[in-house]
């Protein structure tokens, strides 16, 4: 399994668990309130990340281009507002087993983003997982003793999983900014919007031991867990990333029946089936042909490979390393996952 494979499946489980631990200490606190704080404990987390490495924030976001300031700002709106905030609003009034498995749709909304504005390659197989995966949605998000009407959460878990599909594919091209300070900059940023904005509305009642729980989540299963999945997104892809997160949800799926006690519905169960099929078929599918790269120049961390042959001056560091570097033209075949060196055309 590549390196990619593994950020994005840690990046799962622990973002995965955090509709559970959530549930658990939520109380009577407003869904605006647990959104801002899961951001707020992700940007301070990600800050002393940067502190203890002696990056600057304000530095990195001054050495933005126009076009990945942009980026950023519909990144932070789309990712870190709207999308905690129905997040926060579907944990709310869900069942934690219900929130887990709905959020499998962010790969849905991520490949189809990936694949209809992106042009990213989506095969056959991806295609059917997809089906699978929004059949699934729709049997637990609707309850048969209700005339099968779609339940309050599923719509919140929706708008959620859209959001952030688009936050995926804003952030993938943001490669002019590391993933500490990316993360850093929109839990502060998001963080203090929503926080702010539940004391406006007087909705920031909370006790000390729920706030710092969830501020605690918010560092670990937001922080730790973007700065793992932006790393993904940049060796792997969009939609692959998006793929291999899918297996979050069944973490979360499980720990809320463990800690939680819940006792799903059968048709939930059926759901979770089906989206597990859904998963495993999109995770088969295979992407290889002759393609060509293209003279550019751009920075991430990396080591030496195929795609990694340049000159180095020396004061780099040990591999891998991080720094500017030119990447020549060339031609060649292999199995390949649309990362940032693969955007070609197919």
């Amino acid at each position: 399994m590549n390196t990619g494979a593994v950020y994005s499946l840690l990046s799962a489980a622990l973002f995965g668990v955090s509709p559970v631990l959530a549930k658990l200490w939520i109380g009577d606190m407003s869904p605006l309130l647990l959104a801002g704080l899961l951001y707020l404990g992700s940007g301070a987390a990600l800050h002393f990340v940067l502190l203890a490495k002696k990056q600057s924030l304000l530095a990195e976001l001054k050495a933005l281009s126009k076009n990945h300031r942009f980026k950023l700002l519909g990144s932070i709106v789309s990712g870190g507002i709207l999308a905690p905030l129905c997040l926060a609003y579907g944990i709310k009034y869900g069942s934690a087993f219900e929130v887990s498995l709905l959020l499998n749709l962010e790969t849905v909304a991520t490949t189809l983003i990936a694949w209809l504005v992106f042009r990213e390659h989506v095969g056959a197989r991806a295609g059917v997982g997809m089906v699978l995966l929004v059949l699934g949605g729709i049997v637990i998000s609707t309850a048969p003793q209700n005339g099968f009407s779609f339940s309050p959460a599923g719509l919140f878990l929706l708008g959620t999983c859209v959001f952030w599909g688009l936050d995926n594919s804003l952030t993938r091209d943001l490669d002019e900014i590391t993933p500490s300070a990316l993360g850093s900059v929109k839990g502060w940023a998001a963080g203090l919007f929503n926080t702010a904005l539940a004391f406006v509305l007087g909705q920031s009642s909370a006790g000390l031991w729920q706030a710092a729980g969830m501020l605690g989540i918010g560092a670990v299963s937001y922080g730790v867990s973007l700065v793992l999945f932006v790393n993904a997104l940049r060796l792997i892809g969009t939609s692959r990333t998006g793929m291999y997160f899918a297996v979050g949800p069944f973490f979360g799926m499980a720990f809320s029946v463990l800690l939680l006690g819940d006792r799903p519905a059968l048709h939930q169960w059926g759901a979770a089936l089906i989206m597990a099929v859904g998963l495993w078929t999109i995770t088969r599918e295979r992407h290889a042909h002759s393609h060509t790269h293209e003279l550019f120049l751009h920075r991430h961390r990396h080591s030496f490979d195929e795609h990694h042959q340049h000159l180095h001056a020396g004061t780099e560091g040990p591999e891998p390393h991080d720094h500017m570097h030119t990447h020549e033209p060339m031609t060649h075949s292999h199995s390949h996952w649309p990362d940032i060196h693969h955007r070609h055309i197919h």
